[in-house]
């Protein structure tokens, strides 16, 4: 149904320069139907005489619309749909609720039963298996979720439900799940370099799921032509994303300072389908900005992207093996200062011998071998002899730890 609200909001965009492909999508996807939008467009055009000052827009667009007007064509969508959206939003939330509470409560079932028997080993690896299933399946409804939200966004016209966007969503979480795994990767490993690249990559790739709920381009696919939309764009789209990220920060803050309960939890539901539908959004005007582009990514294009992502792998491997090596490292240094503190022991003890028989102490430590010792400990590590001084009177033995940085020594006293 055409209403004076649509015409006015109509001609108001058309005054800022707005094309009628932006304002169309923006309109549809906050639930007007296509029909009447035409019909309204074509009311405002007989109504217009040539001295009108609404300016005629071009078929071809050049600019994105401002961050601010993209922030208000957002807000009206969240305003029309925030029922639904909310209502996709609380489902993963309580899902994974439940989901955590039945865990932990057969967690401890598991492991109550079996330390009570004599299999508690087996018990430890069904609970860690466990764990390590609730992850997945957090992961993946998290994914569903997310899904779900962008068709609630995207067909908003048709006005569908909680039900219908996860019903629509379902079949693209995995592939939802692979590209948003393939983006942090090649971010990661574009960050290797200096950071600036991985910030790059991120904007490049951000449209990435938009394109696959949209346009049904999945994996590497997705990410190219994410970034093909993005290609000449690339400080505008950055300024918009960084003047939300500004913008969504501010509730946060707010939050924090005035200590309320579940603050994070509050923000991130309300305020996740508005960055969803602001990115959409962003999408959607970056398509009519370049139209219909040939797209057809090469075998080589893809490969670089390829070995970036790999990276990205080595380096998340990096990071979760570092604690591993650094802890069998210190293992290792432990076990040879207590190699060095024994050999010391061992060769004071030996010198207490020479003396009681000799009245001194030798003046090396060789001169104790073969009757007091059968061999000259060396450090474990240099395969050297230790530290010895001797002045026939008194002596000192060191040795320097490894663990601790300092040096030990032994002496009559």
């Amino acid at each position: 149904m055409i209403t004076q609200q649509l015409l006015d909001y109509i001609r108001e965009e058309l005054k800022k320069g707005t094309s009628k492909e932006q304002i169309k999508n923006v309109l549809i996807a906050s639930g007007w139907q296509a029909q009447d939008v035409e019909e309204a467009f074509s009311l405002i055009s007989n109504s217009s005489s040539p001295s009108s000052s609404v300016p005629t827009p071009t078929k071809n667009v050049s600019s994105l619309p401002s961050a601010t007007a993209i922030l208000g064509q957002a807000l009206a969508i969240y305003k029309q749909r925030i029922g639904t959206f909310l209502g996709v939003m609380i489902i993963p939330v309580l899902i994974a609720t439940v989901v955590t509470v039945w865990g932990i409560f057969s967690g401890i079932g598991l492991l109550i039963s079996f330390f009570s028997s004599k299999f508690a080993i087996v018990g430890i690896a069904l609970v860690i298996g466990l764990i390590i299933l609730l992850v997945i399946a957090a992961v993946i409804i998290q994914m569903w979720g997310q899904t779900a939200l962008i068709y609630a966004i995207k067909d908003s016209q048709e006005r569908i439900g909680v039900i219908e966007s996860y019903r629509r969503g379902w079949h693209k979480t995995i592939s939802y799940l692979w590209i948003s795994f393939l983006v942090g990767l090649i971010t990661l490993g574009g960050a290797l370099f200096f950071v600036v690249p991985g910030i790059i990559f991120f904007i490049w790739f951000s449209l990435a799921g938009f394109v696959l709920i949209a346009e049904d381009l999945r994996g590497m696919d997705a990410l190219l032509k994410s970034r093909e939309y993005v290609r000449g764009k690339w400080f505008s789209v950055f300024w918009r994303f960084f003047f939300f990220g500004v913008i969504a920060a501010i509730p946060g803050i707010v939050f924090k300072f005035v200590n309320i309960p579940f603050s994070k939890e509050i923000v991130e539901l309300f305020l996740t389908p508005l960055a969803m539908s602001y990115g959409f959004l962003v999408y959607s005007n970056l398509k009519a900005v370049k139209g219909e582009m040939a797209f057809a990514p090469t075998k080589g294009r893809k490969a670089v992207f390829i070995v970036i992502g790999i990276l990205g792998i080595l380096i998340i491997l990096a990071i979760l093996l570092s604690p591993v090596f650094l802890g069998l490292g210190s293992a290792r240094e432990r076990a040879r200062d207590a190699r060095r503190e024994a050999d010391i022991s061992q060769i004071q003890a030996a010198l207490e011998m020479y003396y009681t028989e000799h009245n001194s102490y030798p003046f090396s430590l060789n001169e104790l071998s073969p009757k007091y010792l059968p061999s000259v400990p060396l450090d474990p590590l240099k395969n050297q002899p230790y530290q010895y001084q001797s002045n026939g009177k008194d002596y000192q033995v060191c040795t320097q730890l490894e663990s601790t940085k300092t040096q030990k020594c032994v002496s009559p006293q």
